[in-house]
């Protein structure tokens, strides 16, 4: 029986709904313990024991690729981000990537629009007075007529412009594809330092790539509205998280709503579990159960396109 190393936890959650698919193809799942993801030095001493992976955002770099090989056949990636895995390298050892594109759209998007909301409207600061027993009153300035910036317009950014169509705000978004892009309504298109400028509210929708790395940096936030908020539902490391400290200690930044971060788990001791202008996620937005199905079945289905056996 071929071996499958799992390190994705919803996927391990799931798998035993496709034991009998998987032992007609001869495939055995094996979870690997994980609490976000692993590092490179955690898989290079076992990642040469397996046929393939459905791997989460695990650091597989050029190292771990050579210490898979010859065994390893195929790295099913469980979701969308692919920046974890060093391609060329995958490329050059003759190992096939997949992944799910597009598979988040609506779960990402709603939870981004669900953090305007709470920054908007103060709701989060709201409910932490009140379970403390404070009966707070902030004055919200909401969403009609102020300017959201979509940074990135693939399948989440869309999403986002979607549930932002109700709300009455104006909706601004730039992405390296734009220009070959159809027109959206409701949507107008500009390049990053006009959004950047303009946005009430700046919503990370993009891929994480080497060009792209802290994106969101002192400089970036010297250019963007005082008392304007981030919005991080993509990669953290697109934000320079010690410069978006420093622009919400001093009231540069009015506020933040990140679902992903740095370093992730977020330490309890970071500054922005300190600060109430801050809603914090867990790197969760994906986790709605119709999209989870879909990655599940796509993951499998790649995996056993190149490990199953027979036809």
């Amino acid at each position: 029986m071929k071996r499958v190393l799992v390190t994705n936890l919803i996927m391990q959650r799931d798998a035993a709904l496709f034991q009998p698919q998987l032992d007609a193809a001869g495939v055995g799942l094996e979870m690997y313990p994980v609490q976000q993801f692993l590092t490179e030095d955690e898989l290079l001493p076992i990642i040469g024991d397996y046929d393939g992976m459905i791997a989460g955002d695990d650091q597989i770099t050029r190292r771990v690729l050579e210490a898979s090989r010859p065994r390893l056949k195929v790295i099913s990636k469980w979701g969308v981000g692919l920046d974890s895995i060093d391609l060329d390298a995958a490329a050059d050892l003759g190992v096939p990537v997949f992944n799910t594109p597009g598979a988040f759209g609506d779960a990402v998007g709603e939870v981004c629009v669900g953090y305007l909301v709470m920054l908007s409207r103060h709701l989060h600061t709201v409910d932490r007075g009140v379970r403390n027993g404070r009966w707070l009153k902030p004055e919200g300035v909401g969403l009609m007529g102020r300017t959201v910036g979509i940074v990135g317009f693939g399948a989440i950014g869309r999403g986002i412009a979607q549930r932002l169509a109700g709300f009455g705000c104006d909706v601004l978004a730039t992405d390296v594809r734009m220009a070959e892009m159809a027109p959206v309504d409701g949507v107008s298109f500009a390049d990053f330092d006009t959004v950047l400028a303009a946005s009430d509210y700046l919503c990370l929708a993009c891929n994480l790539t080497e060009t792209n790395r802290r994106l969101i940096d002192a400089a970036a936030i010297s250019r963007m509205k005082p008392g304007a908020c981030v919005v991080n539902v993509a990669r953290g490391p697109l934000v320079d998280e010690t410069a978006l400290i420093d622009a919400l200690q001093t009231g540069r930044l009015g506020g933040a709503a990140l679902d992903v971060y740095e370093t992730e788990p977020l330490s309890v001791d970071n500054p922005l579990t300190r600060m109430d202008q801050v809603v914090l996620g867990s790197h969760n937005a994906n986790n709605l159960r119709r999209a989870n199905d879909e990655v599940n079945r796509n993951s499998i289905a790649q995996l056993l396109n190149v490990l199953a056996d027979g036809p």
